[in-house]
């Protein structure tokens, strides 16, 4: 008979993978408490969080969850260990990234793996994505570029407006 306690920790990543389906897998061993809280802090702002599993309990969530369990996700080696999940929804680009530049600070928090959009991302792939633009700063630079064709037309309106403008008034100067 499964330990309940066991059951109930696996449906809590279930379901946190469920809503967050994006996450990376880091070691954390050596950080203190107080480095935790301030790395949990960032990721929070992030709309992100991050929790401390047991890996075959999280192992056991993936191949239950919906939204993964078509992909096969296996922990080799390198993934033993005390591991915490960060999960993410949208934005693990820019959760990749307070990874990344929380580790350079702190090197105890070591990136192994992560999950992005149906893809295993290896620790160089995590990297890769820690230096792309987050989808606010995405959404911007497209709206940018939306807005420039307008502007130019309005100031080459706004330009012929004046120029109309002069001559009118240069008319009516000569002819008082």
């Amino acid at each position: 008979m499964a330990n309940p306690s066991k059951v109930e920790a696996v449906a809590e990543l279930k379901t946190r993978l469920e809503k967050r389906p994006n996450f990376i897998l880091a070691s954390y061993s050596g950080l203190t408490v107080e480095d935790l809280t301030n790395l949990r802090a960032k990721l929070r702002t992030e709309g992100s969080e991050l929790k401390v599993i047991k890996n075959n309990l999280f192992l056991r969530a993936l191949k239950e969850s919906s939204a993964h369990k078509d992909n096969s996700i296996e922990f080799g080696d390198e993934y033993k260990g005390p591991l915490a999940a960060i999960f993410s929804a949208d934005s693990l680009p820019a959760v990749a990234k307070v990874c990344k530049d929380f580790a350079k600070d702190k090197k105890e928090l070591d990136v192994k793996t992560g999950y992005m959009d149906g893809q295993v991302l290896d620790k160089k792939s995590v990297e890769a994505i820690a230096g792309l633009p987050s989808k606010n700063e995405l959404l911007a630079q497209i709206a940018r570029g939306l807005n420039a064709p307008a502007t130019q037309v309005a100031s080459g309106i706004n330009q012929i407006m004046a120029s109309l403008a002069r001559a009118i008034n240069a008319v009516g100067e000569k002819n008082g």
